[in-house]
């Protein structure tokens, strides 16, 4: 008999659920991203939410980057959420890692111009394998133009030109004096204080 009650509770509480239409935030122009389901508005604050990037711009080729949000309001039906980071997936990621070829991983701490601190994980793939000092060279030039970005620019700038390549192709220029490189991603962004 119990376990009959139990079912006749979770029934009724989705019963009472509701279905609400969660927006991407203002550096992704609000874009309608899902719908999710709960049953008060207060249990949808400081959900998660994980998207692709090629969802909200359309681009097969964004597909790459999953872009994960924080819910921080509901008004109405409407879920706004803030931007939390981006990873990218695992999969691309493997696929580029070869015989014969080194890759350089930076992990650091940015303040960008509006004083939010994020930590970056930043990935270059060289063409042949190369010896610890070019590795070492290659990191200093990655940190160093993250940066000088990150203090010239807000979060939301910042962001958008880590996801799009442009800071990336800015690490390739500089990096490929030193050794030949293949590829150059922003594999991870966490913002840790805003």
């Amino acid at each position: 008999m119990a376990k009959v009650k139990s079912k006749r509770k979770k029934s009724e509480k989705w019963k009472k659920s509701e279905w609400f239409t969660i927006y991407a935030p203002k550096m992704f122009d609000e874009k309608e991203i899902g719908t999710t389901v709960a049953d008060k508005e207060e249990h949808l604050i400081g959900r998660r939410v994980e998207v692709l990037l090629s969802e909200i711009t359309g681009r097969p080729l964004h597909q790459t980057h999953k872009l994960i949000f924080k819910v921080n309001d509901v008004k109405g039906k409407k879920v706004f959420t803030e931007f939390d980071g981006f990873e990218m997936v695992r999969e691309f990621l493997k696929r580029n890692v070869r015989r014969r070829r080194s890759m350089i991983t930076a992990i650091e701490y940015y303040t960008t111009k509006d004083n939010n601190t994020v930590q970056i994980t930043s990935v270059v793939f060289t063409a042949r394998k190369v010896r610890t000092s070019q590795k070492d060279a290659i990191r200093k030039i990655m940190k160093n133009i993250l940066e000088e970005q990150a203090k010239e620019n807000t979060l939301s700038d910042f962001v958008q030109k880590l996801l799009f390549g442009k800071i990336s192709s800015e690490i390739y220029k500089a990096a490929k004096t030193i050794a030949p490189i293949n590829k150059v991603e922003m594999a991870k962004l966490e913002v840790i204080r805003r």
